[in-house]
């Protein structure tokens, strides 16, 4: 009998055995391993290119000249100086027929280091300061007509900056002689009729 009893406990731990490892729950099998990648290295962004200044552009509240005279509705001339404190001069003239632009640039405006200075205190013995910024309608003084051109002169210098517009159209009023005589000093010191000659009598090509 107790042989018996020995038997039957072994098989009774097997059979307990067996079912707890039934009910156990499955194990998850581990994710196999990626094939590993090369991670290309971020491609630089390519910096563009910063554009160009145009040749002799006028800075930005730097110091110079800036005299323009506007289109009419007649044949009078229209065109811009840029004239630097350097001495060098950039003349622009527009062409009544064509998207043209005649361009000249010289680089001996002033005949001295000084030249620029000297202007200004030219410019500034015509009145420039007392003058007001906008002479574009003197009708309640003066007489005016509606076909003349406007001139706009711009003074940039490290203490100041003045700018002035006359509408030509308009006479007989006050302040008339100082305007008269302020741009006539910028047209000399540009050398106004020259260029004019020499945009409408471009040397021939080589």
């Amino acid at each position: 009998m107790t042989q018996m009893k020995t038997i039957a406990c072994v098989f009774t731990g097997m059979g307990l055995a067996a079912m707890l490892a039934a009910c156990a729950p499955a194990e998850t099998p581990a994710p196999a391993a990626e094939p590993a990648t090369e991670v290309a290295a971020p491609a630089e962004a390519e910096m563009s290119a910063e554009p160009e200044a145009p040749a002799y552009a006028m800075p930005a509240g730097g110091p110079g000249i800036i005299f323009t005279v506007t289109p009419c509705y007649g044949t009078c001339p229209a065109y811009s100086v840029n004239l630097f404190d350097d001495g060098v001069l950039l003349f622009r003239r527009a062409n009544r027929d064509t998207s043209d632009v005649d361009v000249i640039v010289r680089e001996d405006a002033f005949a001295t280091p000084e030249g620029f200075q000297e202007l200004v205190n030219q410019l500034q013995s015509q009145g420039l300061a007392d003058l007001n910024g906008n002479y574009t309608n003197t009708m309640t003084d003066g007489r005016c007509r509606t076909d003349a051109s406007s001139k706009i002169l711009e003074v940039r210098t490290a203490e100041f900056t003045k700018r002035v517009e006359f509408y030509t159209g308009c006479s007989e009023f006050a302040d008339e002689t100082k305007l008269q005589g302020l741009f006539g000093v910028v047209e000399e010191a540009i050398g106004a009729e020259a260029l004019l000659a020499q945009s409408e009598s471009p040397a021939a090509p080589q």
